[in-house]
Order: C-alpha cells, then sequence, then structure tokens
C-alpha cells in the first residue's frame, strides 16, 4: 500500500514572542479546555509553574492559552500558567489603547495596538500603527521584527527581508528576527539559508522551540532526516506541550518506518491539541495505508479523518482525500467515491488528474 506521508507541508508553531522591549502546575479542580489568543497586558507578569516562576514577560508578547483553572491560564507553547489579570484579548486591547492614543500617542502604545490588530490579522491597520511607532521611535529592531512578519504573512518577501535585515543592524542578537527571515527562506526554498537564519536564532536562544522546529522541517526538505529527528527531540525537550513538534516528529517516524512510534507522537500530538486537523489528517492517512497492515485500522482512519474533516469544514481537498482512502480502507466504497469527487471539484487543476485516476479505480 502507498506509504507516502499525507500532509505536503509540516505545519509551523509560530512561536514568536512581540515584545516592547527587549511541569504542570498542579490546581485541585479539573481544568476547562479551550484555545484563545491573548496578549501580555501588564509589565512584570509572571510565567508559572508548579516550582515557582518560569520566566517574566514582557507587554505585547502574544500567547495561546489551551486551559483555564480558577484565575489561571495554561500556555502550552510556553510551559507554564499566568494569571488571566495579565493578559487582554486583542480586540479589548485595541479599544482600551484607542482611548490611550487618542490622549498621548507613544512609540510604546501604537506597537502594542499593531501586535493586537497584527493577531486579529487586520494587517493593513497593523502596519499603519507600526509605521507610527517607528516615526516616533525609529531604532526599535522589534517593530522591524513585527512588520517583517506581516510583510512575510503577505508574501511581501523583498519588502519582509528589509525590515529584518534593518533589524539585525539594529540587534544582531535578536533571535527572532533571524527565525522569521529563517522562514522567509523556506518559504522561498532557499534551504540551506534558511538553516543558516535558524541556526543564527538557535545560537542566540538554545530553547527557542519555534526555531528548533522549523529547522527541523527544512532539514526534512533536504532529506536529512537524522538532523530533522534531532532537532525536533531538541524542542520536545525544551517544552514537551507543542502539539506540533510531535506531529512532525512522528512524520519522521514515518519515512523510516518506525511506524509505531509515529502512531505514539500523532496520538500524543492530539492529547495536546484535539483540534489539530493536521494531527487528525496524518494519522487517518498511517492508520488507512501503513506497510505494516497489523498497525492499520480503517475504523479508526475513518474517524479521524472525519474529524479532520470537520475541523476544517471539508473545505480542503487534501483532507478530503484523506477521508475518501480511509472509506476505501473500510470498504465504505459509496461514501469513498463520493468523497473523492468532492476533493476533485476542491482540488488545484494540478492535482485534478491524479485524483480522477484514483476515483476510477473506486467506481470500476
Amino acid at each position: 500500500m502507498n506509504t507516502t506521508i499525507k500532509s505536503s507541508w509540516y505545519k509551523l508553531t509560530l512561536l514568536l514572542a512581540f515584545s516592547l522591549y527587549a511541569h504542570n502546575y498542579t490546581y485541585p479542580e479539573q481544568p476547562e479546555i479551550f484555545s484563545q489568543t491573548m496578549i501580555v497586558a501588564t509589565k512584570g507578569a509572571e510565567l508559572k509553574t508548579g516550582s515557582g516562576v518560569l520566566r517574566q514577560l514582557n507587554p505585547g508578547e502574544v500567547l495561546v492559552a489551551t486551559q483555564r483553572n480558577q484565575e489561571w491560564l495554561w500556555i502550552p507553547l510556553r510551559g507554564g500558567w499566568i494569571s488571566a489579570a495579565d493578559l487582554k484579548a486583542p480586540e479589548e486591547l485595541i479599544s482600551i489603547l484607542d482611548q490611550f492614543i487618542e490622549t498621548k500617542p507613544t512609540a510604546e502604545r501604537y506597537h502594542l495596538r499593531g501586535i493586537a490588530q497584527q493577531v486579529l490579522k487586520n494587517y493593513p491597520a497593523a502596519l499603519t500603527d507600526f509605521a507610527a511607532s517607528l516615526k516616533l521611535k525609529p531604532e526599535n529592531a522589534h517593530i522591524y521584527v513585527n512588520r517583517g512578519n506581516i510583510r512575510r504573512l503577505q508574501r511581501e518577501y523583498d519588502l519582509a527581508l528589509d525590515d529584518l535585515n534593518r533589524a539585525v543592524q539594529l540587534n544582531d542578537n535578536d533571535a527572532n528576527a533571524y527565525y522569521i527571515r529563517g522562514l522567509i527562506r523556506l518559504e522561498q526554498k532557499q534551504l540551506q539559508s534558511a538553516v543558516d537564519d535558524l541556526t543564527k536564532a538557535i545560537q542566540q536562544n538554545p530553547h527557542m522551540v519555534a526555531a528548533l522546529n522549523a529547522r527541523g522541517i527544512t532539514y526534512r526538505e533536504l532529506n536529512q532526516f537524522d538532523r530533522a529527528l534531532q532537532d525536533f527531540n531538541q524542542a520536545i525537550k525544551a517544552n514537551n506541550f507543542v502539539s506540533e513538534v510531535f506531529s512532525n516528529r512522528a512524520a519522521i517516524w514515518e519515512l523510516q518506518a518506525q511506524f509505531e512510534s509515529a502512531i505514539k507522537d500523532y496520538q500524543r500530538a492530539l492529547e495536546l491539541n484535539p483540534a489539530s486537523a493536521v494531527a487528525h489528517n496524518d494519522l487517518a492517512w498511517l492508520y488507512a495505508t501503513c506497510a505494516e497492515e497489523k498497525l492499520q485500522n480503517p475504523g479508526l482512519a475513518v474517524s479521524h479523518a472525519e474529524k479532520a474533516c470537520e475541523l476544517t469544514r471539508f473545505e480542503d481537498w487534501n483532507l478530503l482525500d484523506t477521508m475518501a482512502t480511509a472509506y476505501q480502507a473500510d470498504q465504505q466504497l459509496d461514501k469513498a467515491s463520493r468523497t473523492l469527487t468532492q476533493a476533485i471539484q476542491k482540488a488545484p487543476d494540478e492535482q485534478k488528474k491524479a485524483l480522477k485516476k484514483k476515483l476510477e479505480k473506486i467506481t470500476n
């Protein structure tokens, strides 16, 4: 059976600490599970673990909270808890800053509002605020990094590189500048340059999970699987709460035909983030197509594939293809045919031919 890894692009964990300046805490009650992006709004906010204060955070740092226990929020990408009083939702922060800026505009306030706009993907508004901040404080490397990241997201790579190069000139110790520049090189398929920049980011911050994850992805693209595995292992050692890293390591296990290890990592990824469509999809594909027949599980393949498609509202042709493959493995051929027809309708032109051949095999 086909053992090709299903996902053609591994999810990047964008653990960028937006800043204006520069194991599990045990509680008596069962935590509430959710996911919300928040922004540090209090100077001196503390990230805590069971052993005490892990580190202080700066206003403007963007965090994703996934659990609540009383007044505490769990931040898996940082491996600690923070008081909800130290955080603001981006919409609330913008409303507050609108009033402050009207009374007294400062570079820091424009920058912080720009970060909140960026979280909400209001990129034009964010760029306007960053420009206003730079006009008041033109030597702030952090603003160039944040603006460069927006331009990367908009695929304005030349402008993004101008900003990131300027950030490095202002502060050649800025790990985030090298990290974002490395992501651009990765997206442009300039793989060795990506490795160079991501290595510089890791040298500045050896525990930077995002950079380790991205360099692991780059090594994967270079077919240097052992180096990719080393980076994912190091990222997990630094923080074993990041779902995407486990998914990425699972993909390497698949390539090395270590399927049981791959299944365990996909399961761990889903424990950490049950809403990961990528992990559901890739685990479904492995259960449906695994070269070791004893590990095939068509029923679980269908379950995970359906969940992946539900999470993406049945809009992703690649995930629909996985679901069709799972139905086929489970001998639900009518469903496989209907689902593959949906995938063909949504797929890019260069993928339609292969999907149509696949459909012919099912229907004939």
